[in-house]
Protein backbone atom coordinates (compact mmCIF):
# COMPACT_ATOMS: atom_id res chain seq x y z
CA UNK A 1 0.00 0.00 0.00
CA UNK A 2 2.69 2.02 1.04
CA UNK A 3 4.50 1.96 -3.11
CA UNK A 4 0.92 2.59 -4.50
CA UNK A 5 0.49 5.89 -2.08
CA UNK A 6 3.95 7.38 -3.16
CA UNK A 7 2.81 6.27 -6.64
CA UNK A 8 -0.23 8.18 -6.68
CA UNK A 9 1.54 11.13 -4.36
CA UNK A 10 4.36 11.56 -7.15
CA UNK A 11 1.79 11.28 -10.15
CA UNK A 12 -0.49 14.12 -8.73
CA UNK A 13 2.93 15.87 -8.52
CA UNK A 14 4.10 16.02 -12.08
CA UNK A 15 0.27 16.77 -12.87
CA UNK A 16 0.60 19.85 -11.25
CA UNK A 17 3.64 20.94 -12.80
CA UNK A 18 2.07 20.02 -16.10
CA UNK A 19 -0.43 22.46 -15.60
CA UNK A 20 2.16 25.36 -14.03
CA UNK A 21 4.20 24.63 -17.66
CA UNK A 22 0.74 24.44 -19.58
CA UNK A 23 0.16 27.88 -18.02
CA UNK A 24 3.66 29.27 -18.78
CA UNK A 25 3.74 28.38 -22.17
CA UNK A 26 -0.21 29.65 -23.01
CA UNK A 27 1.09 33.03 -21.58
CA UNK A 28 4.04 33.30 -23.85
CA UNK A 29 2.14 32.42 -26.57
CA UNK A 30 -0.47 34.83 -26.10
CA UNK A 31 1.69 37.85 -26.16
CA UNK A 32 3.53 36.67 -29.16
CA UNK A 33 0.96 35.75 -30.97
CA UNK A 34 -2.01 36.41 -33.20
CA UNK A 35 -3.42 33.26 -33.30
CA UNK A 36 -6.06 31.41 -31.51
CA UNK A 37 -4.81 29.06 -29.06
CA UNK A 38 -7.00 26.06 -27.43
CA UNK A 39 -4.92 24.97 -24.17
CA UNK A 40 -6.72 22.25 -22.48
CA UNK A 41 -6.17 19.65 -19.45
CA UNK A 42 -8.26 16.32 -19.19
CA UNK A 43 -7.70 12.47 -18.70
CA UNK A 44 -6.99 9.05 -20.91
CA UNK A 45 -8.01 6.02 -20.49
CA UNK A 46 -5.30 3.56 -22.45
CA UNK A 47 -4.71 -0.20 -23.20
CA UNK A 48 -0.88 -0.94 -23.40
CA UNK A 49 0.32 -3.99 -25.15
CA UNK A 50 4.03 -5.43 -26.05
CA UNK A 51 4.12 -8.02 -28.32
CA UNK A 52 6.96 -9.75 -27.37
CA UNK A 53 7.91 -13.18 -29.04
CA UNK A 54 9.25 -14.82 -25.93
CA UNK A 55 5.60 -14.63 -23.97
CA UNK A 56 3.60 -16.12 -26.93
CA UNK A 57 0.18 -14.84 -27.38
CA UNK A 58 0.07 -12.48 -23.71
CA UNK A 59 0.27 -9.11 -24.52
CA UNK A 60 -1.83 -7.35 -22.33
CA UNK A 61 -2.18 -6.92 -18.38
CA UNK A 62 -4.25 -4.00 -17.27
CA UNK A 63 -6.06 -0.51 -18.53
CA UNK A 64 -4.60 2.23 -17.90
CA UNK A 65 -5.68 5.71 -16.38
CA UNK A 66 -3.62 8.92 -17.37
CA UNK A 67 -3.77 12.77 -17.38
CA UNK A 68 -3.66 14.51 -20.35
CA UNK A 69 -3.07 17.96 -21.26
CA UNK A 70 -2.83 19.87 -24.62
CA UNK A 71 -2.32 23.20 -26.31
CA UNK A 72 -3.61 23.39 -30.12
CA UNK A 73 -2.39 26.57 -32.37
CA UNK A 74 -5.09 27.60 -34.44
CA UNK A 75 -4.45 30.18 -37.05
CA UNK A 76 -6.95 31.93 -38.78
CA UNK A 77 -8.63 30.02 -41.81
CA UNK A 78 -5.81 27.49 -41.45
CA UNK A 79 -7.03 24.02 -42.32
CA UNK A 80 -3.70 22.01 -40.95
CA UNK A 81 -2.80 23.10 -37.61
CA UNK A 82 -0.26 21.70 -34.95
CA UNK A 83 -0.87 20.61 -31.78
CA UNK A 84 1.41 19.63 -28.50
CA UNK A 85 -0.19 16.58 -25.79
CA UNK A 86 1.48 15.18 -22.91
CA UNK A 87 0.28 12.25 -20.97
CA UNK A 88 1.34 10.44 -17.70
CA UNK A 89 -0.09 7.17 -17.00
CA UNK A 90 0.86 3.78 -14.84
CA UNK A 91 1.39 1.09 -17.15
CA UNK A 92 1.71 -2.76 -16.39
CA UNK A 93 3.46 -4.67 -19.22
CA UNK A 94 4.10 -8.13 -19.19
CA UNK A 95 7.97 -8.90 -19.57
CA UNK A 96 8.51 -12.69 -18.98
CA UNK A 97 7.06 -16.28 -18.72
CA UNK A 98 7.66 -18.22 -15.42
CA UNK A 99 8.89 -21.58 -17.14
CA UNK A 100 6.03 -23.96 -19.08
CA UNK A 101 3.67 -22.51 -17.07
CA UNK A 102 0.98 -19.84 -18.40
CA UNK A 103 2.17 -17.52 -15.66
CA UNK A 104 3.54 -13.95 -16.63
CA UNK A 105 5.64 -11.72 -14.67
CA UNK A 106 4.41 -7.92 -15.17
CA UNK A 107 6.61 -4.97 -14.66
CA UNK A 108 4.81 -1.62 -13.10
CA UNK A 109 6.21 1.18 -15.10
CA UNK A 110 5.66 5.08 -14.48
CA UNK A 111 5.69 6.61 -18.12
CA UNK A 112 5.50 9.91 -19.69
CA UNK A 113 4.31 10.64 -22.54
CA UNK A 114 4.85 13.74 -25.04
CA UNK A 115 3.54 14.55 -28.69
CA UNK A 116 3.94 16.95 -31.26
CA UNK A 117 1.17 16.43 -33.59
CA UNK A 118 -0.02 17.43 -36.97
CA UNK A 119 -3.80 17.80 -37.54
CA UNK A 120 -6.10 18.53 -40.57
CA UNK A 121 -8.80 20.97 -39.07
CA UNK A 122 -12.35 20.50 -40.51
CA UNK A 123 -15.47 23.39 -39.29
CA UNK A 124 -18.82 21.76 -39.07
CA UNK A 125 -21.91 23.49 -38.58
CA UNK A 126 -22.68 24.99 -34.95
CA UNK A 127 -19.26 26.11 -34.46
CA UNK A 128 -17.85 22.36 -34.28
CA UNK A 129 -15.05 21.26 -35.03
CA UNK A 130 -12.80 17.77 -36.54
CA UNK A 131 -9.35 17.35 -36.02
CA UNK A 132 -7.31 14.01 -37.82
CA UNK A 133 -3.82 13.62 -38.35
CA UNK A 134 -0.52 11.88 -37.22
CA UNK A 135 1.65 12.70 -34.77
CA UNK A 136 5.63 11.77 -33.38
CA UNK A 137 7.06 12.00 -30.10
CA UNK A 138 8.97 10.42 -26.97
CA UNK A 139 8.14 7.94 -24.19
CA UNK A 140 9.86 7.96 -20.84
CA UNK A 141 9.88 5.00 -19.12
CA UNK A 142 10.64 4.03 -15.17
CA UNK A 143 9.76 0.83 -13.77
CA UNK A 144 8.43 0.53 -9.94
CA UNK A 145 7.65 -2.88 -9.20
CA UNK A 146 6.62 -6.65 -10.32
CA UNK A 147 3.82 -8.82 -10.34
CA UNK A 148 2.24 -12.11 -11.69
CA UNK A 149 -1.10 -13.00 -13.84
CA UNK A 150 -2.09 -16.36 -14.80
CA UNK A 151 -3.38 -19.53 -12.77
CA UNK A 152 -2.69 -19.36 -9.19
CA UNK A 153 -0.90 -15.96 -9.67
CA UNK A 154 -0.22 -15.32 -5.72
CA UNK A 155 3.60 -15.73 -4.99
CA UNK A 156 5.85 -16.20 -1.72
CA UNK A 157 8.96 -13.71 -2.66
CA UNK A 158 10.35 -11.72 -5.55
CA UNK A 159 14.21 -10.89 -5.08
CA UNK A 160 14.63 -7.61 -7.40
CA UNK A 161 17.54 -6.03 -8.66
CA UNK A 162 16.17 -2.53 -7.96
CA UNK A 163 19.39 -1.00 -9.40
CA UNK A 164 18.59 -2.07 -12.34
CA UNK A 165 14.69 -1.14 -13.13
CA UNK A 166 15.05 0.57 -16.70
CA UNK A 167 14.42 4.29 -17.49
CA UNK A 168 14.73 4.71 -21.03
CA UNK A 169 13.42 7.26 -23.33
CA UNK A 170 11.79 5.48 -26.68
CA UNK A 171 10.82 7.27 -29.71
CA UNK A 172 7.13 7.01 -30.69
CA UNK A 173 4.51 7.77 -33.47
CA UNK A 174 0.66 8.34 -33.62
CA UNK A 175 -2.83 8.90 -35.74
CA UNK A 176 -5.29 10.52 -33.71
CA UNK A 177 -8.74 11.89 -34.56
CA UNK A 178 -10.88 14.39 -32.18
CA UNK A 179 -14.18 15.59 -32.09
CA UNK A 180 -14.56 18.81 -30.69
CA UNK A 181 -17.69 21.11 -29.37
CA UNK A 182 -18.60 24.69 -27.59
CA UNK A 183 -19.48 23.35 -24.00
CA UNK A 184 -21.69 26.75 -23.70
CA UNK A 185 -22.39 30.17 -26.00
CA UNK A 186 -21.64 32.08 -23.51
CA UNK A 187 -17.69 31.43 -22.71
CA UNK A 188 -14.82 30.32 -24.55
CA UNK A 189 -15.21 26.68 -23.18
CA UNK A 190 -14.55 23.41 -25.74
CA UNK A 191 -14.77 20.13 -24.97
CA UNK A 192 -12.65 17.61 -26.91
CA UNK A 193 -13.31 14.19 -27.32
CA UNK A 194 -10.22 11.96 -29.25
CA UNK A 195 -8.99 8.45 -29.56
CA UNK A 196 -5.29 8.01 -30.20
CA UNK A 197 -2.76 5.06 -31.20
CA UNK A 198 0.19 4.87 -30.04
CA UNK A 199 2.95 3.17 -31.36
CA UNK A 200 6.59 2.50 -30.37
CA UNK A 201 9.07 -0.17 -30.89
CA UNK A 202 11.82 -1.88 -28.53
CA UNK A 203 14.59 -3.04 -29.82
CA UNK A 204 16.19 -6.06 -28.21
CA UNK A 205 18.83 -4.91 -25.63
CA UNK A 206 20.68 -6.14 -22.84
CA UNK A 207 18.71 -7.64 -19.91
CA UNK A 208 19.06 -4.43 -17.85
CA UNK A 209 17.40 -6.39 -14.99
CA UNK A 210 17.12 -9.25 -13.05
CA UNK A 211 14.13 -11.00 -10.82
CA UNK A 212 14.04 -14.19 -8.64
CA UNK A 213 10.81 -15.59 -8.07
CA UNK A 214 9.38 -18.44 -5.74
CA UNK A 215 5.90 -19.40 -6.37
CA UNK A 216 3.00 -20.71 -4.47
CA UNK A 217 4.51 -24.41 -5.12
CA UNK A 218 7.59 -23.19 -3.49
CA UNK A 219 8.98 -23.47 -7.65
CA UNK A 220 12.48 -20.82 -7.72
CA UNK A 221 12.39 -19.05 -11.44
CA UNK A 222 15.66 -16.96 -12.25
CA UNK A 223 14.07 -14.56 -14.80
CA UNK A 224 16.08 -12.23 -17.10
CA UNK A 225 12.95 -10.25 -18.36
CA UNK A 226 13.72 -8.00 -21.55
CA UNK A 227 11.77 -5.03 -22.96
CA UNK A 228 11.57 -5.65 -26.45
CA UNK A 229 9.10 -6.00 -29.25
CA UNK A 230 6.24 -3.84 -30.45
CA UNK A 231 4.47 -1.78 -28.57
CA UNK A 232 1.15 -0.38 -29.04
CA UNK A 233 -1.35 1.42 -27.09
CA UNK A 234 -4.91 2.53 -27.92
CA UNK A 235 -6.71 5.25 -25.99
CA UNK A 236 -9.52 7.27 -26.21
CA UNK A 237 -9.68 10.34 -23.85
CA UNK A 238 -11.59 13.98 -22.58
CA UNK A 239 -10.11 17.18 -22.77
CA UNK A 240 -11.72 20.58 -21.49
CA UNK A 241 -10.38 23.46 -23.75
CA UNK A 242 -10.26 26.97 -23.08
CA UNK A 243 -10.18 28.93 -26.09
CA UNK A 244 -7.50 31.77 -26.46
CA UNK A 245 -9.08 34.15 -29.24
CA UNK A 246 -6.59 35.87 -31.55
CA UNK A 247 -6.00 39.29 -31.07
CA UNK A 248 -7.52 41.96 -33.18
CA UNK A 249 -5.38 44.06 -35.60
CA UNK A 250 -5.97 47.89 -35.54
Amino acid sequence: MAIHHKLVLMLLAVYCSMKKILTAIIVCLCLQTNAQIDAGIGGAFGFPMLFNSNLGGYNHSLGAPAGRVQINYLPAEATFVPSLSAEIAPYELPVSKLGNTNRVLNMNFTVMNAMLHGRVRKTLANNKELYYGIGIGAMYMQGRRVGLSGDQNSYLTVIEDSADYIKTIIPQMCVSAEYVMPVTSDAPVMLGIGAQLNYSYFFERQTTWRVSVVDDQYNLYNLRPKLQGHFINPSVYIVLYYRFKAKERY
